[in-house]
């Protein structure tokens, strides 16, 4: 009888083994980890935050953290396409997880690729197109990362997801290029041209100067500016979105830009209050600031030029100034008469065969107006009996910018060019009205050639 209880025993507890082990077998075959890692992976690459934040624990990280992470914020449209073109070449595997029911854990290793967007061909392309094209023929790199999740309770968890994506989002931070913050974080000043009162008066043309942190241009992709310019808050110029090349910017409003309509009879801006409104090319304001335009009426100035000896004329420059502010962005030492065909017998005298009379009046660079001109002719050294209706030759320019700096070139062209006396007038606005300064050459009967002969 003590032999068949003691078989019925064993029996029994053999049974429970065997039913054990059933149980510890069946929860192998039922927990499969790899559903949540393909999902997880999935989100990953679509950059799914709201899906991604619910993977980890709430002391991890914020929305907002992890939104600047995958697409920071003030971004523009090659920007955001830069970070999409990266995104979409990104491919992942997830491996076979690795169980370990004693913690009731799995290990398991996801394999990404990656387009290198560290390449030198990525790297150094300057625009959108050149960077999708080197991108998409670079070399993939193989990123292998590992998660754990914890399938003990009714919910599978992983742990390690934030530092997935960390890694696989690095191609957002500011060490890849990618310019962090708005083009407003990048704004260091601006400043009216040639209006330090924002008061200009009798003015052809208003402008600022907008200068930015030089570090802007260690990324790619800067963001583009527009501006618009509103005279008593009607608009009355809108530019196109313009590349950003260099730290300090020139934006103005000329007649080119703002029509015939946004000018009075004499050819000046009409007056007012005018706004200058700057912004990226996402409609994000970087400075906005206010200047007055008035309008001074000027009479109808006399033409005079001094009376000089014809010797005067071989040995001295010869202009005279009638405008103070046009004088105090004038370079007088670098301004003058300009021998265009090695003519000149002097300073401010030509020989018979000269072609052209040129008068090049040298600036700030910052100075843009239109300046008008006339030449007339005398025989006589005091320009008697000149008909200021009835200039030789009339012209308008605007100057041209060389090396070092700007210059006005008061050009006139002719077949022939009669021995006498030339003066040049400049006018600051269309109607000539306000002179801005007068010139005097003379032409003498002699070639050129001649002349150096005789001496």
């Amino acid at each position: 009888m003590r032999d068949i209880k003691r078989i019925i025993s064993v029996l029994l507890i053999a049974c429970l083994v065997f039913s054990f082990a059933g149980c510890k077998n069946q929860t192998q075959q039922t927990v499969d980890v790899t559903p949540i890692c393909e999902a997880f992976c999935a989100d990953v690459k679509e950059g799914n935050v709201s899906k991604l934040l619910s993977y980890m624990d709430p002391s991890e990280t914020t929305l907002e953290e992890l939104e600047q992470i995958i697409r920071p914020k003030g971004l523009n449209d090659a920007q955001n396409a830069y970070l999409d073109a990266v995104r979409q070449l990104t491919v992942y595997t997830v491996q076979e997880p690795i169980y370990d029911y004693d913690s009731k854990t799995a290990t398991v290793f996801l394999s990404w690729h990656q387009a290198d967007y560290t390449s030198d061909a990525v790297l150094a392309a300057k625009d959108y197109q050149t960077f999708e094209t080197a991108l998409a023929s670079a070399e993939s790199k193989l990123i292998t990362l590992k998660v754990t999740v914890d399938f003990s309770g009714e919910t599978q968890k992983i742990s390690g997801a934030k530092n997935v994506i960390d890694v696989i989002y690095a191609f957002t931070s500011a060490e890849n290029n990618v310019m962090p913050g708005k083009l407003k974080d990048y704004y260091l000043k601006s400043e009216f041209i040639l209006a330090p009162e924002r008061v200009y008066t009798n003015a052809n043309e208003i402008g600022i100067r907008l200068t930015l942190k030089k570090d802007i241009f260690g990324y790619r992709f800067i963001p583009g500016i527009t501006y618009s310019v509103s005279r008593d808050d009607e608009v009355i110029y809108k530019s196109d979105v313009l590349e950003l090349k260099e730290d300090v910017v020139k934006l103005d409003l000329t007649e080119e830009k703002a029509g015939a309509s946004a000018y009075n009879e004499d050819g000046f801006l009409k007056a007012g209050i005018y706004t200058i409104k700057v912004e990226d090319d996402k409609g994000s304001e970087v400075v906005s600031l206010k200047c007055r335009v008035e309008n001074k009426e000027y009479e109808k100035e006399q033409v005079s030029f001094k009376n000089l000896k014809n010797d005067y004329y071989l040995s001295n420059l010869v202009f005279d100034f009638k405008d103070e502010d046009m004088k105090d962005t004038t370079y007088l030492y670098n301004s003058g008469w300009w021998d265009y065909d090695k003519t000149s017998v002097g300073k401010s005298a030509f020989g018979s065969n000269t072609k052209t009379l040129g008068f090049s009046l040298a600036v700030n660079k910052d100075t843009t107006a239109e300046l008008y001109y006339d030449y007339f002719y005398s025989k006589d050294a005091d320009f008697k009996g000149i008909d200021q209706t009835k200039p030789l030759f009339s012209s308008s320019t605007k100057p041209k910018t060389y090396d070092d700096q700007s210059c006005y070139d008061l050009d006139y062209t002719a077949e022939k060019f009669e021995p006498g006396f030339y003066g040049l007038v400049v006018y600051s606005d269309a109607s000539k009205k306000h002179i801005v300064c007068t010139a005097a050459c003379i032409v003498v009967k002699e070639a050129a050639n001649s002349v150096f002969k005789n001496n």
